[in-house]
């Protein structure tokens, strides 16, 4: 049993594990890393002791790369999740443009994590990198609790997390509210202009307004009850007046559904007038953050404003919520 230093045919460094059995070699293993060879070799010295067969064992689903167990992951876990098949989708296809995506599922280390991690670091921030990372510990929790991977090492876990980074307090700036209806207005059918004035005037998120239902819209009682949330608690929603005219404004579809739109249509929709209106840095996510940031400004309580918007936290309400300095210099006298 020996690991023989050698040279590929790209002039690189690899290492041969070889194990003879007389003068024939049984084994011939080759790795890039010197610590994968003696790992390896350790482990065949292991069985050997134990009086096992170094004869290769029947891949399995373990032994798949790891592009094949995110494909996986997208097709029987992701529809199970109330929303985000289209951020997942995205996920999945940063990991596949990287060379982590072709290495076998239970081989991955974290050393393999590292140069993703780092990779995407230079092309997006630090929030994006770290769901993408929880994104690929669920992959392996799913696969030792779904997929009888029992004894699978997560290596997401022993990876430095990128810093949370602050958390954003984008408001809407003056007369952008004005120049973003109009271009609204402008768009498609009416449809993007109903979800951003509900946005902006009930906090909701942006897959509860897709997947808003006309049965659960009751104009006498003026509210709105979503049945499933991001948080997974129904709630009840209160409607401004403004909220109730352009619900009213809408066609009834045969479907049952208020919009026509899924989720991440309702993005996409926002980009282009975002772009039309000629406003920089604006998310949709960014209305919801808006409007619980004006119930605070009518004199609304945390409670309050938590049963509005689903916030479990007073924390939670803290990080959507950017008062301000000068309307508070005014109530203060």
């Amino acid at each position: 049993m020996a690991i023989e230093k050698r040279k590929n045919r790209y002039g690189g460094t690899v290492y041969r594990v070889r194990i003879w059995k007389g003068r024939k070699p049984v084994i011939n293993r080759t790795f890039d890393r010197l610590s994968d060879a003696r790992e390896f070799e350790t482990e065949c010295r292991r069985r050997l002791q134990k009086g096992e067969s170094l004869a290769p064992s029947k891949p399995t689903l373990a032994d798949e790369p790891l592009r094949v167990i995110l494909d996986k992951y997208l097709n029987e876990i992701t529809p199970t999740k109330k929303s985000g098949f289209a951020r997942h989708r995205s996920v999945v296809r940063n990991l596949c443009a990287h060379r982590i995506a072709d290495v076998p599922f239970s081989r991955v280390t974290p050393a393999d994590v590292v140069d993703y991690r780092d990779a995407r670091l230079r092309q997006v921030s630090e929030k994006t990198v770290r769901n993408e990372l929880a994104f690929l510990s669920a992959v392996y929790g799913s696969a030792m609790r779904d997929w009888g991977m029992e004894g699978l090492d997560n290596p997401v876990a022993k990876v430095r997390k990128p810093s949370m980074g602050r958390p954003r307090d984008r408001r809407l700036e003056p007369g952008e509210e004005e120049r973003l209806l109009d271009a609204c207005r402008q768009y498609g059918d009416g449809q993007i202009f109903a979800a951003v004035v509900l946005a902006l005037e009930t906090g909701m998120r942006r897959g509860e307004i897709a997947s808003l239902e006309w049965k659960h819209v009751y104009f006498r009682r003026r509210t709105v009850h979503l049945p499933e949330t991001k948080i997974g608690e129904p709630r009840t929603v209160p409607l401004s007046s403004r909220a109730l005219a352009v619900l009213r404004q809408l066609p009834r579809r045969i479907d049952g559904q208020v919009f026509g739109l899924r989720s991440d249509a309702i993005g996409l929709a926002f980009r282009r007038v975002c772009d039309r209106a000629g406003i920089k840095g604006l998310r949709f996510h960014d209305l919801r953050h808006e409007a619980t940031s004006r119930f605070f400004e009518k004199g609304l309580n945390p409670m309050q404003v938590a049963a509005i918007t689903g916030h479990k936290t007073l924390q939670m309400l803290k990080r959507y919520t950017h008062l301000k300095a000068e309307d508070l210099a005014e109530l203060l006298g």
